[in-house]
């Protein structure tokens, strides 16, 4: 066992049921996914795409990042987050391919961090790749 800090501990239990949870269904494929991708607009396909090179480089990225790489506000990345969370549910099921971690308190929205497993990634960034 590792000690962790009172103050992370929500963080660190999020991650491990994420990390034991993250495994990708049989039915996401490069071909489902390209073709959910095909259906969002430009400032989706940003946010997706960076999110996923982020999972990818081990540099998750913050809502702040994604905002700034689809040229959008903080508070529509947010939202994009989330409606993508809710468009993969739909393709895949709940536990892939974007999670938004809860931020300490005191820290805004837009610092919150958007991870994705890394094989989801892959696929996420293969189906990008065809547009």
């Amino acid at each position: 066992m590792v000690p962790v800090p009172s103050d992370l501990v929500e963080r660190v239990q999020q991650r491990i049921n994420w990390r034991m949870t993250s495994g990708i269904p049989a039915d996401w494929d490069e071909d489902a996914v390209a073709e959910l991708y095909g259906q969002l607009d430009d400032a989706s396909r940003v946010v997706a795409r960076t999110v996923a090179q982020g999972s990818v480089d081990d540099a998750p990225i913050t809502v702040a990042r994604a905002a700034e790489a689809a040229g959008t506000t903080t508070r529509e990345a947010l939202g994009i987050v989330l409606e993508l969370v809710q468009r993969f549910r739909v393709l895949g099921g709940v536990t892939f391919p974007l999670m938004l971690l809860d931020a300490a308190e005191g820290v805004g929205d837009d610092q919150r961090v958007i991870v994705m497993p890394r094989d989801g990634a892959r696929v996420v960034i293969a189906a990008a790749g065809r547009f």
